[in-house]
């Protein structure tokens, strides 16, 4: 049956074209009581047969490749003795490959370049004539990715998304941004249409923009932390934080806005959202807050320039507190700390709001 997937179609037919190989994606996706992955593929040779469990995962640099193998080693141990983890991706650089050789994290880049290790079959062919034409993720490229993922419908249209523009802090060149759309494309995250492009899977391109929120983008809008003066109790200033968010101009993110959109979670802490030209200063005095780089109350510059007021139509739909930040940026954030009380939280804010995103 032939796969589902565009790049378990590369795969398939990249492993066929070499001499004595027979390949073939069987449970796209693959479960078991232990693992959840993309599929699993079968390889063949005339006397040997290998079972790899796949993971699609495309735009690997060099700021993340440690992650990556991290996920790889850590999947593998949930594996029976007759199965192996694979990366499939697509565009490795050389320096990322290098990193995943040496790690021993097994993969198939669909542009020419293989490492297979397993009992059954061992192989490794570097294409060194594939220039790297992975995806930098910079600033500007998250950026525009968090406004993909906000709407979906912005890339539509060719008309439309143009308009994305406007709104980046940092702001990019149109040809910027249309060059960040055809590597997005390349890299198998959204799909050229009649009239401009759609998400081919959401989840995928939202798990690819959280990496690199860890990585660059929160250092990139953390302003300075503070701490409460006189407690250390975050209860003493929660209800003030939430009362004067509308009249003081910031939304509210982290574990504040978290506990706001569940009810699950106690909070001891908060993110406070102000747009690039807010002097924060008197805020921090308005607050009683001290300057602390260990401190639970962190100031950070918007993402965007739309006060996030239009991306939020469907909370207040749904009649939830309308001067909270994204839930994209909500979840990014209890994401990266990796506390398990956090990532429980996460998940009932991607069940809650981003999963409803992810169907548009």
């Amino acid at each position: 049956m032939r796969p589902k997937n565009p790049l378990f179609q590369k795969c398939i037919a990249y492993l066929e074209s070499l001499p004595n190989i027979e390949a073939n994606i069987q449970g796209e996706p693959y479960f078991s009581s232990e693992v959840l992955a993309d599929g699993e593929l079968i390889i063949s040779t005339s006397d040997k047969t290998a079972h790899y469990i796949c993971e699609i995962k495309t735009g690997i640099t060099n700021d993340i490749v440690e992650q990556v193998a991290e996920y790889f080693a850590n999947l593998g141990k949930r594996l029976n003795d007759k199965q192996r983890p694979l990366l499939v991706t697509r565009n490795l650089s050389t320096e990322v490959i290098d990193e995943l050789l040496k790690r021993n994290i097994e993969f198939i880049d669909v542009n020419g370049s293989v490492y297979l290790n397993s009992s059954g079959i061992y192989m490794i062919i570097r294409n060194q004539e594939n220039p790297n034409r992975s995806l930098e993720i910079t600033v500007p490229v998250l950026q525009v990715i968090y406004f993909i993922l906000k709407d979906p419908s912005i890339i539509a249209s060719d008309e439309n998304y143009w308009d994305i523009n406007r709104h980046l802090i940092g702001g990019i060149t149109s040809e910027t941004l249309k060059n960040t759309l055809e590597k997005l494309e390349k890299l198998d995250y959204i799909k050229r249409t009649r009239k401009g492009y759609e998400i081919i899977d959401y989840v995928k391109l939202f798990e690819r923009w959280e990496l690199g929120y860890a990585e660059r983008l929160h250092l990139k809008l953390l302003i300075r932390k503070f701490r409460y003066i006189g407690s250390q109790n975050f209860s003493d200033i929660e209800d003030e934080l939430k009362l004067n968010a509308h009249k003081d101009g910031y939304l509210i993110g982290g574990e504040l806005a978290a506990s706001i959109m569940t009810q699950y979670l106690r909070p001891v802490g908060a993110i406070l959202y102000i747009r690039k030209t807010f002097n924060y200063l008197p805020l921090a005095v308005k607050l009683r807050l001290k300057p602390d780089p260990d401190g639970n109350i962190e100031f950070h510059q918007e993402l965007d320039t739309q006060h996030d007021l239009r991306a939020l139509n469907y909370l207040f739909a749904k009649g939830e507190f309308n001067n909270l930040i994204h839930p994209l940026l909500v979840h990014a954030e209890l994401v990266r700390t990796g506390d398990s009380r956090l990532r429980e939280t996460a998940q009932l804010i991607f069940d809650k709001y981003i999963a409803e995103l992810a169907q548009r």
